[in-house]
């Protein structure tokens, strides 16, 4: 079995940073039409197939949205875990 060599402790923190900031990309919302991200406090519009819209282009939608989510700061967003509609018909 071979050795890796020590990493040192910037490269390391490089590393933790890119991991972290990856994470933050993939959860964040975004609006599908016009690609703008939504600030905290802002309302984002659900529509079928999962498409998401921004307040700024929800007009451009004739129909009427399934669900209008509020924008939450991303500390929030991990608290909180969105269960499917099913689950909360019960409780």
């Amino acid at each position: 079995m071979m050795r890796r060599e020590p990493i040192s402790e910037p490269d390391l923190e490089r590393h933790l940073l890119r991991i972290g900031v990856s994470s933050l990309h993939a959860e964040r919302l975004c609006c599908d039409r016009c690609g703008r991200t939504p600030l905290v406090g802002e309302v984002v519009y659900r529509y079928a197939r999962d498409r998401k819209l921004c307040a700024l282009c929800r007009p451009s939608r004739k129909e009427q949205p399934i669900a209008t989510v509020p924008v939450r700061h991303g500390e929030e967003i991990r608290a909180q875990r969105l269960r499917p509609a099913a689950d909360r018909d019960i409780a």
